[in-house]
């Protein structure tokens, strides 16, 4: 309760500091020479401490720092209190990592100096970035991390939620992410805990097997669905009647993810629910749909799940939908929940971002789809569809979020026993999927945080349950070759 009335008071620290951004910088010091490998230097009056590692930097070095209230337009992510001022950061000459030392001054009660971290601005993605490799020095009060952002820096520990059953964190989309109780108190050794806890509920999202109800009222009277599955009767679908269009649910009955073909004409996309509350499972769905929607043609369906697909009128002849058991949408899952917990790219994994994306691809999609996979932002057809989806501002995040899926769906595709042999490869493909989710989880990270930091790959670490857990959800009697292969053909009466 203590710790919870403290998040309560950051809060305050935080809405009030927003409050008087108007006044600007309240400390200023003149530039201070850094040499790399050397000592640190200290800056506004002993506040805050610089320095540049051996290796992270060549030449004059020098910087500048200010200290002011943090600005309206630099809120801190959906999950994050702050306490104190910005710290901003001035850099000239060539500089590629450093190590920042900010002090504390008194915490709101409840508030425990070793749950504090420091976070740094990025520019490129719009969002702050928990710095690695935090040390708390309670004597000293003062909290140092690890950074090759150099912009502005900002003290902070996750908004934490307790009730009877233990704490939880919330993420960059809000979302409630329990943390096993016992866990040591720390901002990280929380979000490793956080970690493990998203990635049991992701494989329990995608390996169920307890199908939920196939609803089908009403039914469309013009159009009938053909199921063919290997094994027999896995896979079910319908088609409902609609206001300009009809709705095709299908279900999955295997206790594994799949992708299901979507015809190339656009007649079936996806159908994005913008009503999902944090406490979903399903909040990344949409997210992970859009990106397979642009780059493979195709969409999920999680083991024991019912998706719904939207049919467009009018079309010559039958529609025809092709599925496979597929790891890839294992790998996507996990790696979208890292994102949503270490970086504040959830503009771009909100349903609503996916819902525009997705209204946005018959029309700008195809054009887009090659510099998307690449990340490129400064693309004339990235930069249209983004006009189109009204996410201009989110350009960076939703590259990330494109490019990190794109190398996932390239690799996993080339894993023997990632295609047909799904069910019975489970234990060798496994690892290696997992391997793939961290190197390209790894690409993006590089970017926005020091490469090899200890922080990170222990939040990578935890990834490697994921084999563990899909074969404890998968019967043995399910572990077979060429088990999981579905067609659906609609075809209007």
């Amino acid at each position: 309760m203590k710790l919870a009335r403290g998040i309560l008071a950051g809060i305050l620290v935080a809405v009030t500091a927003i409050g008087t951004a108007a006044c600007g910088p309240i400390g200023v010091q003149e530039s201070r020479l850094v040499e790399a490998g050397g000592g640190s230097k200290s800056a506004l009056d002993g506040h805050v401490r610089f320095s540049v590692p051996a290796g992270g930097g060549r030449g004059d070095i020098r910087v500048r720092f200010t200290r002011e209230p943090l600005p309206a337009d630099r809120r801190p992510p959906a999950g994050v209190v702050t306490v104190g001022d910005m710290i901003g950061i001035e850099v000239r000459g060539d500089v590629t990592r450093g190590r920042v030392t900010i002090d504390y001054e008194e915490l709101p009660t409840g508030v425990l100096p070793e749950m504090l971290n420091l976070f740094g601005w990025s520019d490129e993605l719009g969002g702050w970035i928990p710095l690695p490799g935090a040390v708390t020095d309670t004597v000293e009060r003062a909290i140092t991390g690890e950074t090759i952002l150099f912009d502005s820096y900002i003290i902070g520990t996750w908004q934490v939620t307790t009730d009877a059953v233990g704490d939880s964190i919330r993420t960059g989309t809000g979302t409630l992410v329990p943390v096993e109780p016992g866990t040591h108190r720390g901002f990280w050794a929380y979000a490793r805990a956080a970690a493990v806890s998203s990635l049991t509920g992701t494989l329990d999202h995608l390996t169920g097997r307890d199908p939920e109800d196939l609803p089908c009222e009403p039914r469309a009277t013009g159009t009938t669905a053909a199921v063919v599955s290997v094994p027999a009767g896995r896979f079910d679908a319908c088609v409902l009647a609609g206001t300009g269009s009809q709705r095709v649910r299908v279900r999955n009955r295997f206790p594994f993810p799949m992708i299901l073909q979507l015809p190339p004409d656009g007649r079936v996309r996806p159908v994005v629910d913008t009503e999902l509350t944090a406490s979903s499972p399903d909040l990344l769905d949409a997210a992970r749909d859009t990106v397979l929607t642009y780059l493979a043609g195709g969409v999920a369906v999680g083991g024991g799940q019912t998706v719904t697909l939207e049919l467009q009128p009018g079309g010559p002849g039958p529609v025809r939908l092709t599925g496979r058991l597929d790891w890839s949408v294992i790998a996507l899952d996990t790696g979208l929940r890292q994102f949503d917990l270490l970086l504040p790219g959830s503009r771009a994994l909100r349903p609503g971002a996916a819902e525009a994306l997705l209204q946005a691809h018959a029309e700008h999609g195809p054009a887009a789809r090659k510099a998307l996979a690449e990340g490129d932002t400064a693309d004339p057809a990235v930069q249209e569809l983004l006009r189109a989806a009204g996410l201009t501002e989110s350009a960076r995040a939703v590259a990330d979020l494109f490019e990190f899926s794109s190398c996932v769906l390239e690799r996993t595709g080339t894993v023997a026993g990632a295609g047909q042999d799904v069910l019975a490869a489970v234990r060798t493909t496994g690892p290696t999927i997992t391997l793939i989710t961290s190197d390209c989880l790894s690409t993006i990270y590089d970017r926005y945080l020091p490469p090899g930091s200890r922080s990170v790959q222990a939040i990578l670490e935890t990834l490697k349950a994921t084999t563990g857990t899909v074969r404890q959800a998968i019967p043995k009697a399910d572990r077979k070759r060429g088990f999981g292969q579905v067609t659906v053909t609609l075809t209007a009466s």
